[in-house]
């Protein structure tokens, strides 16, 4: 995995492992990579993975990005060795698994770890030290006191020798609980056993492992009085009733009514946190249980325990890291369908990012050049977060290339992206889309709102122009009517097209920051650049949020026409 070695001038370097395809580096804290330097933008720069090559990109910063020494103006590919520097930091590229310097202190990206469990024994009762002192006792005994101890005796103490061994195999959760009733019914004259655990969704037990000895059929009913359950799991207490007919704890229960004469209930835990337990019956009165059958399925249980945790555990840790594979998945998914970069658009400056809340998000922003010079600009935020978003904004993606070249206007392209989502997405989703068609020869700009937060157009003279024209949120209605808006760009205008992670970003009060505020910052900062202006916003959002984590993405698309434009034309950033 590549990496970056960022060298501060006033403390240790540090390592940055890029497990993103993307990773944004600036000031701010909702970089991947935030750097405290004062002379660093708030959002500077961009390391991309494409295939086996990695890119770094000048986002549009105020005091540019160096590689090697020389200014970087278009994407430039990184090589080992490489020197970024940004403001007084350096960042040196590595993507060699052997390492380019020493002393360096870890950091990484990744948004979750998985930590080693660790299980401690606390409780007297459940233990192996019993079961190591009796084993160990049992081997060093002399033959002659071996031959005066009773058959059963011996044949407990060796059932127990081998319980460690049987549960040594690395199986799954469910094979270690059936090997672990294959016991039971090797340790005590059981006619039935069964094995309830608790769900870690739910604080009730339930039934994981149930069976009969000897033969194959429909356990039946088990039920276990409250009084019985809250001895074992929440005491921590084995019980054990030779007589249950005769018990009041079992009066008028489902025991009663099936004849069973012995129980046996143990906890399954370890130490102190006791997440299931081992149940064990026999109508028969020649096989009722003892104290020894008590004390032999307790000690049982106490090495059952640690595999089964340990089973639960392993079980648990696939599960997330299956989740967490699926994540990056979809996290890939979308990030490979945002722009590399965007269009070099003469006598216009374009920026575009997207900071989302969660692993993934859900807004999507896109550039695409049209026969003719002219330009789409579009933003869209899907319903929803996680894998689904990310494949729902795919299909987006998807649609709207595929349209975008085939109309000859908003309306008609439009709806045919919405026919595609409705018969293709399922009814519960849907999509709010801002689609423009810009005009760079004379700053005309056809729109479409498709239920989307109305962007700002924030004129050179300080006047503000909110462009909502549209119609329906896209995948709902198979034929939604929709309008198309027209308006014009000036020399010195800002267009600011945002999803309402911005608008609604929350400050403790919860109060939201609204369009208001976000109008006031772009007009207070015109004579910036494009870069500069989401600086601003990002910043001010930051001093208004005072640290209130965002509860939706962020993402952001600024269009300004310089106020001095001598030709006009677009040409791909190489």
């Amino acid at each position: 995995m590549a990496e970056l070695i960022v060298k501060y001038p006033d403390r240790a370097a540090e390592h940055f492992q890029i497990s993103r395809l993307r990773v944004t580096i600036g000031r701010s804290a909702r970089n991947d990579l935030c750097i405290p330097d004062p002379f660093a933008s708030r959002v500077h720069a961009e390391v991309r993975n494409e295939g086996d090559e990695y890119f770094l990109q000048d986002l549009g910063s105020a005091n540019g990005t160096l590689y090697n020494g020389s200014v970087v103006e278009t994407p430039i590919t990184l090589s080992r060795g490489g020197r970024i520097q940004i403001g007084e930091t350096e960042i040196v590229f590595n993507d060699s698994p052997f390492p380019l310097s020493s002393g360096a202190t870890m950091i990484t990206d990744n948004s979750s770890s998985i930590p080693e469990a660790t299980i401690a024994l606390s409780s007297a009762d459940r233990t192996t030290s019993g079961l190591f002192q009796t084993i160990e006792g049992a081997r060093t005994q002399s033959e002659e006191t071996a031959a005066h101890r009773p058959a059963n005796q011996s044949d407990l103490l060796a059932l127990i020798s081998k319980v460690g061994v049987a549960l040594l195999a690395s199986v799954t959760l469910n094979e270690t609980l059936e090997q672990v009733v294959s016991l039971v019914f090797e340790a005590v004259p059981a006619d039935r056993c069964m094995v309830m655990m608790r769900d870690e969704k739910s604080p009730e037990l339930k039934v994981a492992v149930a069976r009969l000895r000897d033969r194959v059929g429909e356990v039946g009913e088990i039920r276990i009085s409250r009084s019985v359950i809250d001895e074992v799991v929440t005491n921590g207490k084995s019980v054990l009733t030779s007589d249950a007919q005769a018990d009041p704890r079992f009066a008028g229960g489902t025991v009663m009514l099936q004849g069973v004469r012995s129980v046996l209930a143990v906890p399954l835990g370890v130490g102190a946190n006791v997440f299931g337990i081992i149940y064990a019956d026999s109508p028969l009165a020649e096989g009722r249980f003892t104290e020894d059958h008590l004390k032999v399925l307790t000690t049982l249980a106490s090495v059952a325990a640690i595999r089964v945790e340990n089973a639960r555990l392993t079980e648990e840790q696939m599960t997330r890291e299956r989740l967490e594979r699926e994540q990056q998945v979809a996290s890939e998914i979308q990030q490979r369908f945002l722009p590399a970069t965007a269009p070099l658009v003469t006598g216009y400056e374009l920026q575009g990012i997207s900071f989302p809340c969660y692993e993934i998000g859900g807004d999507y922003y896109d550039f695409i050049q049209r026969e003719g010079g002219k330009l789409v600009v579009a933003l869209g935020d899907v319903s929803g977060k996680g894998t689904a978003a990310a494949l729902l904004m795919s299909s987006l993606h998807a649609a709207v290339h595929a349209q975008a070249d085939i109309h000859d206007s908003l309306v008609k392209t439009i709806s045919a992206v919405n026919r595609y989502l409705v018969e293709s997405i399922p009814p519960n989703r849907f999509v709010t889309l801002f689609y423009a068609e810009l005009d760079p020869k004379d700053g005309a700009l056809a729109f479409l709102n498709a239920g989307h937060n109305p962007p700002l157009i924030v004129h050179a003279g300080g006047t503000m122009e909110q462009l909502a024209a549209g119609g329906l949120p896209l995948g709902i209605m198979t034929n939604a009517d929709f309008r198309e808006g027209r308006t014009q760009l000036h020399p010195g205008d800002v267009l600011v097209i945002y999803s309402d992670g911005v608008s609604e970003a929350t400050n403790p009060s919860g109060e939201e920051f609204g369009p208001t505020r976000l109008y006031e910052v772009v007009a207070r900062n015109l004579d910036a650049s494009a870069g500069g202006i989401r600086d601003r916003i990002e910043s001010a959002l930051t001093k208004f949020c005072q640290g209130t984590p965002a509860a939706d993405d962020i993402t952001l698309v600024i269009c300004k026409r310089l106020a001095e434009a001598s030709e006009v034309g677009i040409g791909a950033a190489s």
